[in-house]
């Protein structure tokens, strides 16, 4: 199946997120739908963004901003207060009657933001209500300036998701991705709407396979700085920078144990290597691919691993032990990536025969397949399993997993 709507057109490489992908910034053009599952969505509105900066923009940014991160969420439908005569310009907090009125019109959640300066600062208040009882559910204050505005209303987006699913959302989540605008493959960050991208790397040489660890703390990657694909470390809170692994074959695919005491490489070798990522000490070797092994994953509770290689399988491994637990047989290309859905339940993998497969862990059956226009590049879940994000050669699509579930059920 073809999701065109869901394309986002993004001049990237590689592609690894700690959090959803998922406005515009002045670097890219993309285009975002979503295919709608049945969950039933919160409706919330927000009344107004009180502005006292001076700066008229800076109201519309926020209300955009705002808007666009509870949309993604997937958890909310974000009413237009206007269109239902709920407006409200006011410096101090909405009356009860107010808050009350919006909820005749179905609105579950009401928010109201406030921005002002204080000497040097920018200070942010936002409050959210609930419609039936007019009660105050949250009320946070938020400090900073006109170039941390974004990360402020992204923190609050993810307070109002987590006040109503008890979850952390993720609209401050960053991506790592490669990108060869310096004219060299370097490492960069972005915030995950595709704002404030920043190169973190100077390698002037091919940077590959960025990987955050399971806390957000430490991305690894592959660079050729000195001539071979070594594997190196980065503590995103120090700086530090350090060599775990200098093993003369082409270490890809990095991925990180649920408690960042070990990593996993993919070879061209044919083989899974697993290595410390403290001391880069290798603890063990599989082997059982007969071409090269282009992606690994560890499952949630590190307990298993999963490869794709280019001799058309998928193989289940036991980490501990480093016996093989399946091999699972479906694409008609090479398999290049793979993923683990969060609940350790599903599979996604890439395939040369562009196609995406979503594989049932508990039956070794494939739930769903899904093509896109041209060659795949990448593939992975979002931290909350809620999207699935392929990068290709046309764009950047982005599914919710609700759809590779439909499509299952259906099978």
């Amino acid at each position: 199946m073809h999701m065109d709507s869901l394309k986002m057109k993004c001049r990237i490489f590689a592609l690894i997120a700690l959090g959803i992908l998922w406005g515009t910034a002045a670097h890219s053009q993309y285009y975002l739908g979503v295919v709608q599952g049945e969950a039933k969505k919160i409706p919330i509105t927000v009344l107004d963004v009180y502005n006292e900066t001076g700066n008229a923009k800076l109201r519309a940014l926020v209300f955009e901003v705002l808007q666009a991160d509870l949309r993604r969420s997937e958890i909310f439908e974000v009413m237009d207060a206007k269109k239902l005569d709920l407006a409200y310009v006011a410096k101090s907090e909405p009356a009860e009657a107010v808050i009350k009125r919006a909820g005749t019109f179905g609105v579950t959640g009401v928010v109201w933001v406030s921005l002002q300066r204080k000497g040097g600062d920018l200070m942010m208040a936002g409050k959210l209500y609930d419609a039936a009882s007019a009660m105050k559910m949250t009320s946070k204050d938020y400090v900073g300036n006109e170039d941390t505005i974004r990360r402020m209303v992204h923190a609050f987006a993810d307070e109002i998701v987590s006040r109503y699913t008890g979850e952390k959302g993720v609209a401050r989540t960053r991506i790592a991705y490669v990108s060869d605008k310096s004219g060299h493959k370097e490492l960069y960050l972005m915030d995950y709407d595709g704002w404030n991208p920043m190169k973190i790397t100077a390698d002037r040489s091919i940077c590959l396979s960025p990987a955050w660890s399971r806390d957000g703390k430490m991305l690894v990657y592959v660079s050729y700085r000195d001539h071979n694909p070594d594997l190196y470390g980065l503590d995103m809170e120090t700086g530090r920078r350090w060599k775990i692994s200098g093993y003369e074959a082409l270490n890809i695919s990095p991925a990180w144990s649920p408690d960042g005491t070990w990593l996993a490489t993919a070879s061209f070798d044919k083989s899974v290597r697993i290595w410390d990522s403290t001391t880069g000490r290798q603890r063990a070797v599989l082997l059982g691919h007969t071409k090269p092994v282009m992606s690994v994953a560890i499952a949630p509770d590190g307990t298993w691993l999963a490869t794709a290689s280019y001799d058309k399988t998928v193989r289940i491994w036991n980490s501990a032990t480093g016996q093989l637990r399946a091999a699972h047989v479906g694409h008609t290309g090479r398999v290049a990536s793979v993923a683990i859905a969060p609940d350790g339940t599903w599979l996604v993998t890439r395939g040369d025969d562009k196609a995406l497969r979503i594989w049932n862990l508990a039956t070794g059956d494939i739930g769903a397949v899904m093509r896109v226009d041209g060659n795949l590049q990448d593939c992975k879940w979002s931290p909350d399993g809620q999207w699935l994000a392929a990068v290709g050669q046309a764009g950047l699509y982005l599914f919710t997993s609700e759809f590779a579930r439909l499509n299952s059920s259906r099978r």
